[in-house]
């Protein structure tokens, strides 16, 4: 019970080492996976804002190339864009360009564009896809003025290389609690700020891309506070709320645990595969012994031998007499007791069908015939399945020999004890 008990604690303990090498290996090499995937997923959500950019930024140019209608007092819809109009003025027909604005950047975010909207520098009239009342409570002159000059989109026109667009930080609109983040881009036309162009854009497109990006990539990146791995960084064009992406050591365990107990299984299935057939290439199955062909090239590059050839007596007589089934548990009895008799480090093999050979290490003639004797006495002693079985041994002791004249010596030996009664020992 004891020796059981210990056992199992030994291969529990190798067990454990063996996982924990595998999830140390698999959970590393995930983590390196997932870090390297981080920069490319920064890199995504810039393409995809860029893009945005883009849009505004050519929407500019049809905006300056808009002719006007005059337009009284009132709400309008132009293709489904609303027109407020304050005072009576002519205004600009922006409805076709917001609604290709709008087409193009809904196919870069998947649908994440909240509201579309052109703010009228004199606040005379504005554009809005949807007109959502909020808007038409927040902006007026001032207010727009305010925000060209706190979020730094004065004079933009000048910039060559630098932003001349901006994506504010996360806020919460009023009313419909949506979390939004704004895309203003001034329009200027002779140095003079004419319209602002607003994009809202749903918070959740981060997420968004995120979860496609883990799903599509098998990663597990995440935006919230990560204890093993995290990175921070600004979109293009803003000051604030930065993106943070990283590595949660909990979620790197959970996806990394199963694995690693497959690959333990794995491993330990693939081992004993291997095992398995080494032994099946080294091994009689029946017997246990070495098989011929396999130990037959170690024994023609010895010089030194103590062998003995082992042939049991009668067999075919057994065969015919009882059947192959008992043939084979006469065989099976005489290399157990074969065993029984020889020492861990000497080699037994199989050498024929009821041929058995026999090689001792540091063994001189009169020890080697001393130990063919007690084998030949102890399968003889009683019967194997109720039959009277006994065997004939031939042995040879010689140094500086070929195996293949030592084994027709041995050979020889083994037939003068077969001619001479059976059951019996010769040793040269």
């Amino acid at each position: 019970m004891i020796i059981n008990l210990n056992s199992f604690l030994k291969k529990s303990l190798s067990n454990l080492k063996l996982f924990t090498l595998f999830f140390i290996v698999c959970s590393s090499l995930y983590l390196i996976y997932n870090i390297f995937n981080i920069n490319k997923l920064h890199q995504k959500y810039i393409t995809t804002l860029e893009n945005v950019y883009s849009g505004a930024r050519r929407f500019g140019s049809f905006y300056n190339n808009t002719g006007t209608e005059d337009l009284k007092k009132g709400q309008y819809l132009f293709n489904g864009v609303s027109v407020v109009v304050n005072t009576p003025t002519q205004a600009k027909i922006l409805s076709t360009g917001i609604n290709k604005l709008r087409l193009q950047i809904n196919k870069i975010t998947e649908n994440h564009i909240w509201t579309v909207a052109v703010f009228e520098t004199s606040a005379k009239y504005s554009h809005f896809d949807p007109l959502r009342s909020i808007y038409l409570k927040l902006y007026d002159h001032v207010v727009l003025n305010s925000i060209v000059k706190n979020e730094g989109l004065t004079d933009t026109y000048q910039s060559f290389y630098g932003c001349n667009i901006k994506l504010t930080d996360i806020y919460k609109e009023q009313g419909t609690n949506e979390i939004l983040r704004t895309v203003y881009f001034p329009i200027y036309n002779n140095k003079k700020l004419d319209a602002l162009l607003a994009i809202d854009i749903n918070n959740s497109i981060f997420k968004n891309i995120l979860k496609k990006y883990n799903r599509n990539k098998i990663t597990i990146i995440s935006m919230k506070d990560n204890n093993l791995y995290q990175k921070s960084e600004l979109l293009p064009c803003s000051e604030v709320d930065p993106i943070n992406l990283g590595i949660n050591f909990y979620t790197l365990f959970k996806f990394t645990f199963l694995p690693s107990i497959l690959l333990m299984f794995l491993y330990h299935s693939l081992t004993k595969l291997i095992a398995n057939k080494n032994y099946i290439l080294r091994y009689d199955q029946m017997t246990r012994f070495y098989r011929r062909d396999y130990y037959e090239a170690k024994l023609l590059n010895q010089a030194d031998f103590n062998l003995l050839i082992i042939d049991i007596d009668h067999f075919k007589t057994v065969n015919d007499t009882y059947g192959h089934e008992v043939g084979d548990e006469v065989i099976r009895g005489v290399t157990k007791r074969i065993n029984n008799c020889i020492r861990k480090n000497d080699i037994a093999i199989r050498w024929g069908g009821e041929e058995f050979m026999l090689s001792f290490p540091k063994m001189n003639n009169e020890q080697l015939t001393i130990k063919a004797q007690q084998i030949c006495d102890s399968i003889a002693l009683y019967p194997i399945s109720d039959i009277d079985i006994s065997v004939s041994i031939g042995g040879i002791s010689a140094t500086s020999i070929h195996f293949n004249d030592a084994y027709k010596a041995a050979d020889q030996a083994l037939y003068h004890s077969k001619n001479n009664g059976r059951n019996q020992v010769t040793i040269i």
